[in-house]
Parts: structure tokens; sequence; C-alpha cells
């Protein structure tokens, strides 16, 4: 039996920057065109081998096009710990000029220190939306800080009161009793 050894690719790659969208590609050098991964931008390689960098093999034009997009990216977003996400301050009545409005609560679970913001965050959907998904509301209870949970209880208290009332498509609507 012929036995195969392994070789490893030397061939020539060009390592280019792409011209509308500033990602770094590699082609080896004999492949006649090649389209950008990221914008989708087709060059000719005999056009562009003179405006990048040649390098032998493939493991190396991966790894050169590594260094050179890690050279794109800001330094305070390197590193996953530098990364924080802004909280917001939740929206008061006031700044909404929105009359608020309380669900009665029949137990003292955390819940009622949530009770305003999470009217003020109905009133707000409901001036917008005549009816809207869950989903609308977690997200809006992000921006008035009320926690999951705490979230959680409130929707069942207020499906409960007939504050929010479910619709066929799955789709809440707000009714407030003033």
């Amino acid at each position: 039996m012929n036995e195969q050894e392994f070789t490893k690719d030397t061939a020539p790659y060009l390592v280019f920057e792409c011209s509308k969208c500033q990602q770094y590609s590699y082609v080896k050098i004999t492949q006649k065109t090649k389209k950008c991964l990221r914008c989708g931008r087709s060059y000719q390689v005999k056009l562009i081998v003179h405006s990048g960098v040649i390098v032998n093999g493939m493991t190396a034009a991966v790894n050169k096009v590594k260094e050179l997009q890690n050279t794109l990216g800001s330094p305070q977003f390197r590193t996953e710990s530098e990364f924080t996400i802004p909280s917001q301050t939740p929206k008061q009545p006031s700044q909404l000029h929105i009359k608020p409005h309380t669900i009665q609560v029949t137990s003292n679970d955390g819940v009622e220190n949530y009770l305003e913001a999470f009217n003020v965050l109905l009133r707000e959907l409901s001036h917008q939306y005549s009816s809207f998904p869950l989903y609308m509301i977690e997200v809006m209870a992000l921006n008035f800080d009320i926690p999951i949970l705490i979230l959680q209880k409130l929707i069942r208290r207020s499906i409960a009161n007939k504050t929010l009332v479910k619709d066929n498509n799955n789709h809440y609507s707000v009714r407030f009793n003033d």
C-alpha cells in the first residue's frame, strides 16, 4: 500500500482589505476572483495583488486575517469585563404627564414597590399601541427596572383584575377603570 504523506500547504495567499466594508479576507493567488464574505463585493485577484500582504500557507493567511481584524476593534471592547450596559433610570409619572393608576394588591410580597412604575408602563404602551405582544411589556419593564419575577406577578394580577386583556392573537390591551 502506498502511504500518503501529510504535506503542509505552502501556496501563496493574498490577505487584503475590502474597499467597501474594510473586512479582511484571504485568497489563493492562483484564484481568479474573490467575493467579500461580508458585503459581497467581487474582486479580480490580478487587480488587487499589489494592495495586500502575501503569506505562504492557509494557516498563515487565517492568522494574518485574525491579527488585522483585531486591530479594527476599539480597545475598550476587546475584553468582556470592560463591556457594560448603561442602566436607564425608570421614568416617573410626572415626566410622562400620565395620571398614575394603581392595581389593588392583596398581599405584601414586594410587588407594591413596583406598582406605580408598572402602571405607567401600561399607560405608555396603551397610548402608543391599541394591542401589543407580551414581549413588549417585558422589554419596557427593563427600562423601568422591574425585576422579571415581580413583572410576572404584576402581569398575572393585572390579568386577574382585567386591567390587561388578552385577545385571540396573544396580544394584550390595557383597560383602566378610571
